[in-house]
C-alpha cells in the first residue's frame, strides 16, 4: 500500500486546465479536452434495462478489448461507485448489478456527505468527491483484455473507515414505454446460480452454466473477480456483499476488475491481476498512452470545427468500445456492431461491418484494424471443408463465439447462409496505405484472390463475370436433395412447398397473397442491405398502392436460379438479377487486387484482375443505367442475353436507391452518367431530405421514413454517396450534405451514442446505439469532408 499527500483544489485546477496529474509530476493530456463526449451516466435496474428498440439502453466505457464496462454515477446516490457492470456473456450484454463496490467513507463512525464530480474522457472514468477535510478521485480505467483497473486517491488528515457494498441485480428485464415484468433473473435462468465468494483482498463471483441462445450464455465456469490492494473484511449475505478496510491518513488503493469467461481464462490472468496490483502506475501510464495515441494519430483534421473534431472522437470512443479480445471460437481480436445492441454484442463479427471498420481503425488502432480483419478470414472456407467444400474462398456472414451446431457448437447466431459484398481488398488496401506494410499485402492477398474467384464462381449464373447475390447451399434454403424450400400463404391458410418449378407455377398462378422464400432473405443479407426494395421486398399497403395506380404486381417478383458445379451438384443459389452495387463493388475489388499484384509482383494477376475490371465498367454503363430516370438499376436476368450483350433490362419499377450511386462511389461510373445520378441525389423530392441520402428515393413505392433498408439513412450509404460525389466534381455539394448530417442527425453533436441509423425526414436517432459502421464513416467523414481541399 503507497500512501501519498495532495491538495485538493490544485487537483481540481490541472484537471480543468486540460492537464492531468501523476505521481511523476504534471503532464498535458488531449484526453481532456473531450470530457462527456458520450453519455455514460446511468444505474440499471434489471439484467436487461433496455430502451425502446430492446437494446440497453445505457453507454458504459468498455476499452482494451475487456468483456465488462462500467458507467458512471447519474447521481449523488451512486457515487463511490461506477454503475454496473455489463458482462459480455458469450454472445450477449447483461448487467450484473446497479452499482457494485460502490464506496462510502466513515470518520468517527459518521458517514462522510461528499460532493461529486463525475465525467468521462476518452479511456477512464473519473469521480472526485468532495468534503471538508476528505477529497476522494477515482479513475477507472482498462489495462488488459479482461481487467479494468480503479485508482482510488484519498487524501486526509484523520484516520477513516472504508466501506464498499454492492448488490446482484435481481430483476431480469424492463423496458422504456413497455409494460414491466415481474419475472426474476434466478426464474428466467434457473441454473446461472451466482454466488458470492470473500476472499482476503475482495470478492469473487462465480456463475452457473447457462445455454440460452439467445439471451444468455455461460460456460459454468466464468466468474467476476475483485482484488483490492489492501485488506478487506467482507461480510456476505445471498446476493449482497459489505467490505471494510480501515486507513490511518492519505491513501491511494488500487482495485482490479476482471470478468473471466472460462476456467482457463481464470487461471491465465491471475499472473496479470498481481503484476497489476504490484505495479499499478506503469499500467494506468500505459493506459493513458495508448489513448493519446488514439488520438494523436485518429485527430489530424485542423479544419474541422470543435464539434465536428468531438464526433470524430466520439466515433473513435464508439469503434474500441466494440472491441473485443480473442476469445471462444474466434481466432483474433474482432471489432462487434454494437457492445449495446441487443443482437450484437459479445464478439458477433460480420465481414461487411468489418470492412469498414478497418478502413476507419487504420488510422488511429491498425493493429485492431489487422486483427479485425484476420478474425474473418480466419474462417474462411478451405478446400478440404468438412461441411460446404463445394463453397472453398467463402467468407461466413457471421462468426462468434460459439459455432453452429453443424460445427460442433451451440450458437444460433454463426452464419453461413451467405456472404457480404465485395468490399475486403478496398479496406485492406486502406490499411496497407495506414501502415506501409507491405507484409500485410502479402498476408492478405491470397485470401482476397480466393473470396472473389468464389463469387465469380458461385455466384455468377449465366458465367458473364457479373456475380449475382444469392444464398448458399444450406438446410435454412434447401431440402436435402437440394429443392428450394418456400412458403405461400392466402388468406389464412400457408402451405410448406420445394423446387423452382414449383415456385414458378405458383408465381404465373397468382394465387398468393405472399411467398416467404429463405434464399430470398438471405439474397438480401447478402447485399448488406435486408430486405431493400430492388430484392422485391414491399409492405403490403405499400404493394396494394402500387397496384391502385396501375403497377404490376409482377414488378415485384424475384425469380431464383440453381448454380451448380461441373458435376452437376448443387452450390447454392443466385437472384435473377444482376446488381449494380456488388458489380461496382466487384469492380473496385479488382482494380484493387490488381494493384496489389503489382505492388507483389504478380503480373499476370494484374493483368487478369485490371481486365476484368475493365469489363466490369463497361458492362455496368452500358447495361445498369436508365437514360430516361438518369439512375442506375440492377438488372433482371432474361433467358437470353439482349442484342447488346446485357443480361436484361434494368428493374426500373423497384424504385430508386443507394444501389445507384454505387458506380460513383467505386469510380465505374462515366462522368456524363455520374451527372444525372447526382442530380437525382441533389433532387428534394428524390434523396436530398432533412436528413439527406436515405435507403430509398421519396419517390419509390416502398419508401417508409423508418423502414430498415427503405427509408433510413445509414452512414456507410451516405458516405459512399459523397465519396462518389466528390470523385466527379461534386465536392462542394458533398460537403453541404456532410454538414446537414452532422447537425440534423438527432445527438449526434450532442452526446448521445451513434445509432445505427437516423430518420431522413426529422433525423430522429433509430436502430442500435453505439454502432461501428455508422462511427466509422463518421470518422472517414470528418477525414474526408471539413478538410481543405
Amino acid at each position: 500500500m503507497k500512501t501519498i499527500f495532495r491538495l485538493a483544489p490544485l487537483a481540481m485546477l490541472l484537471v480543468l486546465a486540460g492537464c492531468h496529474s501523476t505521481k511523476h509530476g504534471t503532464t498535458t493530456l488531449k484526453a481532456y479536452d473531450f470530457q462527456n463526449v458520450i453519455d455514460r451516466t446511468g444505474a440499471p435496474h434489471a439484467m436487461l434495462d433496455y430502451d425502446f428498440d430492446e437494446h440497453q439502453r445505457f453507454n458504459p466505457l468498455f476499452d482494451d478489448g475487456a468483456w465488462h464496462g462500467h458507467l458512471l454515477p447519474a447521481s449523488s446516490e451512486g457515487m463511490g461507485g461506477f454503475p454496473g457492470p455489463a458482462l459480455l456473456t458469450e454472445e450477449y450484454i447483461n448487467f450484473m448489478a446497479n452499482n457494485f463496490d460502490r464506496l462510502s467513507v466513515y470518520q468517527n463512525g459518521k458517514k462522510i456527505a461528499f460532493t461529486m464530480k463525475a465525467y468521462s474522457i476518452p479511456g477512464a472514468l473519473i469521480q472526485t468527491l468532495t468534503s471538508p477535510g476528505v477529497t476522494v478521485k477515482m479513475t477507472l480505467r482498462f489495462v488488459t483484455s479482461r481487467t479494468s483497473l480503479l485508482e482510488t486517491e484519498i487524501t486526509t488528515d484523520a484516520p477513516l473507515e472504508l466501506v464498499w457494498d454492492g448488490e446482484l441485480l435481481e430483476k431480469y428485464h424492463l423496458q422504456e414505454q413497455k409494460s414491466q415484468s415481474d419475472e426474476t433473473i434466478e426464474q428466467a435462468f434457473p441454473g446461472y446460480t451466482r454466488t458470492l465468494h470473500a476472499t482476503s483482498d475482495g470478492l469473487n463471483v462465480t456463475f452457473g452454466k447457462v445455454r440460452a441462445d439467445s439471451n444468455l450464455m455461460t460456460s459454468g465456469q466464468s466468474q467476476y473477480q475483485i482484488h483490492k490492494t489492501l485488506p478487506m473484511r467482507t461480510q456476505i449475505d445471498g446476493h449482497r456483499f459489505i467490505a471494510k478496510a480501515n486507513i490511518e491518513g492519505s491513501t491511494t488503493l488500487y482495485t482490479t476488475y476482471s470478468h473471466l469467461l472460462t476456467a482457463a481464462e481464470v487461471q491465465k490472468e491471475q499472473s496479470k491481476i498481481a503484476d497489476i496490483l504490484k505495479h499499478p502506475q506503469p499500467y494506468l501510464t500505459a493506459s493513458e498512452q495508448r489513448w493519446e495515441g488514439y488520438l494523436k494519430s485518429g485527430l489530424k483534421n485542423p479544419a474541422a470545427t470543435a464539434a465536428q473534431t468531438r464526433v470524430a472522437v466520439k466515433a473513435i470512443e464508439t469503434l474500441n468500445g466494440n472491441w473485443r479480445g480473442v476469445a471462444g471460437a474466434m481466432k483474433f481480436d474482432s471489432v462487434t456492431p454494437s457492445v449495446t445492441g441487443r443482437w450484437f454484442s459479445g464478439n458477433q463479427t460480420w465481414p461487411w461491418d468489418t470492412w469498414k471498420q478497418a478502413y476507419a481503425m487504420a488510422h488511429f488502432n491498425p493493429d485492431v484494424a489487422k486483427d479485425n480483419i484476420r478474425a474473418v478470414f480466419a474462417w474462411q472456407i478451405p478446400t478440404d471443408d468438412p461441411l460446404r467444400p463445394w463453397d472453398a474462398g467463402f467468407v461466413p456472414d457471421l462468426i462468434a463465439y460459439n459455432t453452429s451446431p453443424e460445427r460442433g457448437g451451440d450458437g444460433s447466431n454463426w452464419n453461413e447462409r451467405n456472404t457480404k459484398p465485395s468490399l475486403a481488398a478496398w479496406s485492406v488496401m486502406e490499411v496497407y496505405k495506414a501502415t506501409g506494410d507491405k507484409s500485410w499485402l502479402e498476408e492478405m492477398y491470397p485470401h482476397l484472390a480466393a473470396y472473389h474467384d468464389w463469387w465469380l464462381r458461385n455466384r455468377d449464373h449465366n458465367r458473364n463475370g457479373v456475380p449475382e447475390y444469392g444464398a448458399t447451399r444450406d438446410k435454412a434454403h434447401n431440402t436435402a436433395k437440394g429443392e428450394m424450400i418456400f412458403t405461400v400463404k392466402r388468406g389464412s391458410k400457408e402451405q410448406k412447398m420445394v423446387g423452382l418449378d414449383n415456385y414458378n407455377r405458383v408465381l404465373r398462378s397468382g394465387k398468393y397473397d405472399s411467398i416467404d422464400i429463405p434464399a430470398q432473405v438471405a439474397a438480401s443479407w447478402e447485399s448488406g442491405r435486408d430486405d431493400a426494395s430492388v430484392f422485391g421486398f414491399i409492405d403490403p399497403d405499400q404493394l396494394q398502392r402500387y397496384l391502385d395506380k396501375g403497377g404490376k404486381r409482377e414488378d415485384w417478383q424475384v425469380l431464383f436460379a440453381e448454380n451448380r458445379d461441373s458435376s452437376g451438384s448443387l452450390v447454392g443459389f443466385s437472384l435473377l438479377q444482376e446488381s449494380v452495387d456488388q458489380a461496382s463493388y466487384m469492380y473496385s475489388d479488382s482494380s484493387y487486387l490488381a494493384e496489389m499484384a503489382k505492388i507483389l509482383g504478380k503480373p499476370e494477376d494484374e493483368q487478369r484482375f485490371s481486365q476484368h475490371a475493365k469489363k466490369l465498367a463497361s458492362y455496368i454503363n452500358t447495361c445498369m443505367f436508365d437514360d430516361a430516370t438518369g439512375f442506375y438499376y440492377d438488372i433482371r436476368i432474361e433467358d437470353k442475353p439482349l442484342a447488346n450483350g446485357c443480361a436484361g433490362k434494368p428493374i426500373v419499377a423497384r424504385g430508386k436507391g443507394p444501389e445507384g450511386w454505387s458506380p460513383l462511389f467505386n469510380g465505374a461510373a462515366t462522368q456524363s452518367h455520374a451527372d444525372a445520378v447526382v442530380k437525382v441525389m441533389k433532387d428534394p423530392k428524390e434523396f436530398n431530405t432533412y436528413v439527406p441520402l436515405g435507403t430509398a428515393a421519396l419517390t419509390n413505392p416502398a419508401f417508409g421514413a423508418d423502414i430498415y433498408w427503405r427509408g433510413r439513412v445509414w452512414v456507410d450509404q451516405f458516405y459512399f454517396g459523397l465519396k462518389g460525389m466528390e470523385r466527379y466534381g461534386y465536392r462542394a455539394d458533398a460537403v453541404e450534405m456532410a454538414n446537414r448530417f452532422f447537425a440534423h442527425a438527432n445527438g449526434l453533436m450532442s452526446d448521445g451514442p451513434i445509432r445505427e441509423n437516423y430518420n431522413p425526414l426529422n433525423g430522429a436517432q433509430q436502430g442500435a446505439p453505439n454502432f461501428s459502421w455508422s462511427a466509422a464513416h463518421l470518422y472517414m467523414l470528418y477525414n474526408d469532408f471539413f478538410t481543405q481541399k
